[in-house]
């Protein structure tokens, strides 16, 4: 078997683990009963606005690529659409290559500054985890019923993503720990090691659209998780309960970095994540509902990816 074929088999199975975890303790009737009863416009209202996240989504990496390229080198609207064919990569299409390898690949072809073009997928990617992370755990911080171990855990998280952005942005403090590690590195990854720091860096330079950046990543992870709050009041429209929103600010990024875990685009850890986070506040049920509605803005999402690949001149 060969070693795509048994990455790719690999996710298929952790996917059906955490499915086959997620169906054992819900009740498939009640379920049901859940999904008929959600209050459907509301509904409606949350997955268009899933899915029209993706403009700030796509924004976010367009001002990364501005602030190296100039705004005459790349169009908006592109940008967008590689951003729509990464996320059909990403969740559903049974490949070795992800989505941000076919985004890298339709970036930089033709062009002549493939590696500084290239890393803008990376760096878009870090200042996404770092938002996210930074978010869950300042509200992990703050909430009063969460451990003492689960607060140092979330404190290491954030020094450690301060280390990283520090370490690029600063060569005499990067070139401290090169040094210690130069005579651990084989000659022939020096050169690669070096100009892949130099392309990083350059981004990390950018102080002005970096800053830009990380502000449209809060707002975007912000809205975000107030629509994943939304998606749960239209599930318990007609239902007692009640849902907070500090909850999903402390669990949707959470379950954001769950689904980094390799699967199917996610699928089967973040059902999982979803009843296992939730299911205290709303119901197992309902839980696994929200988790559905926002796997269908999800498919939208892919669907709409599929299309523009579909469009494309060089597939």
């Amino acid at each position: 078997m060969g070693k795509d074929r048994l990455k790719l088999l690999l996710k298929v199975l952790i996917s059906i683990f955490f499915l086959y975890l997620v169906f054992r303790k819900i009740n498939l009737s009640l379920l049901y009963t859940t999904l008929k009863g959600c209050y459907l416009p509301l509904a409606v209202l949350s997955i268009l606005i899933a899915v029209l996240l993706s403009f700030p989504l796509a924004f976010r990496w367009y001002i990364l690529l501005k602030g190296q390229v100039g705004q005459k080198s790349i169009r908006y609207i592109n940008i967008w659409k590689l951003n729509m064919v990464g996320m059909l990569f990403n969740n559903f299409l049974p490949t070795g290559a992800g989505g941000d390898i076919v985004k890298v690949f339709y970036l930089v072809r033709g062009e002549e500054n493939k590696l500084i073009l290239g890393s803008s997928v990376i760096i878009d990617r870090f200042i996404g985890a770092l938002t996210v992370i930074t978010m869950g755990a300042v509200a992990g911080l703050l909430t009063p019923n969460i451990s003492v171990k689960v607060k140092y855990f979330l404190l290491f998280l954030i020094f450690f993503l301060l280390f990283i952005f520090v370490f690029f942005s600063y060569r005499t403090f990067a070139a401290i720990f090169y040094l210690m590690a130069k005579k651990f590195i084989p000659d022939r990854l020096k050169e690669t090691l070096e100009n892949t720091y130099s392309a990083f860096n350059r981004y990390f330079s950018a102080r002005r659209y970096l800053l830009y950046a990380i502000l449209v990543s809060l707002f975007l992870q912000s809205i975000s998780i107030l629509n994943n709050y939304l998606m749960s009041i239209s599930i318990i429209w007609n239902q007692s309960g009640s849902s907070s929103i500090s909850m999903f600010f402390i669990y949707i990024p959470l379950i954001w970095t769950a689904t980094l875990v390799p699967s199917l685009g996610g699928l089967g850890i973040r059902e999982f994540t979803y009843v296992y986070f939730f299911s205290p506040f709303i119901g197992k049920e309902n839980a696994f509902a929200l988790s559905i509605v926002f796997l269908l803005s999800v498919i939208i999402q892919s669907i709409i990816g599929a299309v523009i690949i579909l469009l494309l001149k060089e597939r």
